[in-house]
């Protein structure tokens, strides 16, 4: 069980993440065609959830920036990694100087958020842009009370194109065999009530619920253990610890709409996350080069209350399925697999944002 950061060489190598993981053991059939494959029924159906967790997690970000940027004193790092995740323009826009610490924040919060790609779906009253602001206000509230003693990781306070702990996305190695990807939210360094100063990761989520049942699935989700190990690897340091931070996107005024709680990540996890993954990519490679052929489980052929987009696909006959998945489209890359493979947008721009 050996795990390191990859390198060039390494490139070669099949990759998985969380969501590639929890897919393929999800359905093989589905996830390895979607995913390994990388094919997909195009259809005017929008995943309005992904969508919804994926415009926060800018939001999400741009607090982070803002946070390394005013508390922490750091404008170089702000410009250097605001242009690597939001692009020149973007960021220019939506910065502008004001007197008080909140609403600057919020103003850079919600320019991020209005220039994202997010459009109301008439028919969706919880995901809105309105909704979004309001949940905005009350993150960027919770943050800002714990900011002084949370601080952002920033790995060379003297090299602003070091990395730092927002949205890193990392390409780990696991027994020179597979690669393990992902993106970390945040990494910090907290300091506690009594004084003790150590480094955790931060995980964002969006939910419609945050209920206990929700937390308790942390307990043995491996996107913590996995990201921790990655943690470990990027920092150096001895991370244990995860920070869960949820929030609803539509906000009901009671205490379920902010939530946040650490989960504790060691050996044995991570013993249980190398053997699901090796056990994954044992069956990706069972199953190579005729992923039709793979098993179908059909407990999650309604998942998420919505027939599956591969039913009529598996229920054809072979040669309709042959004939089916030639007419498949590409599946899009993950934001964390354009990171990887080197197609974020404006990552190499060297302008800053407006300042005074």
């Amino acid at each position: 069980m050996r795990f390191r950061l990859a390198t060039d060489k390494d490139k070669h190598l099949p990759y998985y993440s969380f969501s590639i993981m929890e897919a393929i053991l999800t359905c093989p059939k589905w996830g390895l065609i979607r995913y390994k494959d990388r094919k997909y029924f195009a259809s005017n159906y929008r995943a309005l959830a992904l969508e919804a967790g994926s415009t926060m997690h800018e939001v999400f970000a741009a607090m982070r920036l803002w946070q390394m940027y005013r508390v922490q004193g750091l404008a170089d790092h702000f410009n250097y990694h605001g242009i690597r995740i939001f692009g020149q323009p973007r960021l220019e826009a939506s910065f502008w100087p004001k007197s008080n610490p909140r609403d600057e924040v919020l103003a850079f919060c919600f320019e991020i958020l209005n220039s994202s790609e997010w459009y109301d779906d008439p028919k969706d009253s919880i995901r809105t842009i309105a909704n979004m602001e309001e949940t905005t206000i009350v993150y960027v509230d919770r943050m800002m009370e714990a900011m002084e003693r949370n601080k952002i990781w920033v790995a060379d306070v003297n090299d602003p194109t070091a990395p730092v702990g927002i949205e890193y996305a990392f390409d780990m190695v696991v027994d020179d065999a597979v690669r393990y990807i992902g993106t970390l939210d945040g990494v910090c360094e907290y300091t506690s009530s009594q004084g003790e100063v150590y480094l955790r990761l931060e995980e964002n989520k969006t939910a419609s619920r945050l209920d206990e049942a929700w937390r308790e699935s942390f307990k043995v989700k491996f996107q913590p253990t996995g990201y921790t190990i990655a943690g470990r690897l990027l920092t150096g340091e001895d991370i244990s610890q995860t920070k869960i931070i949820g929030v609803k996107v539509k906000q009901t005024r009671s205490a379920e709409d902010f939530l946040s709680f650490t989960e504790y990540r060691d050996d044995h996890h991570f013993k249980s996350f190398y053997d699901t993954l090796m056990f994954t990519h044992e069956l990706a490679q069972r199953y190579e080069g005729r992923n039709l052929e793979a098993p179908m489980f059909t407990h999650s052929c309604n998942r998420y209350f919505r027939p599956c987009g591969f039913i009529d696909l598996c229920s054809a006959s072979k040669e309709d399925q042959e004939a089916m998945y030639e007419q498949m489209e590409t599946t899009p890359l993950s934001p964390s697999e354009e990171a990887i493979l080197g197609r974020a947008r404006n990552a190499n721009a060297e302008v800053g944002p407006n300042e005074s």
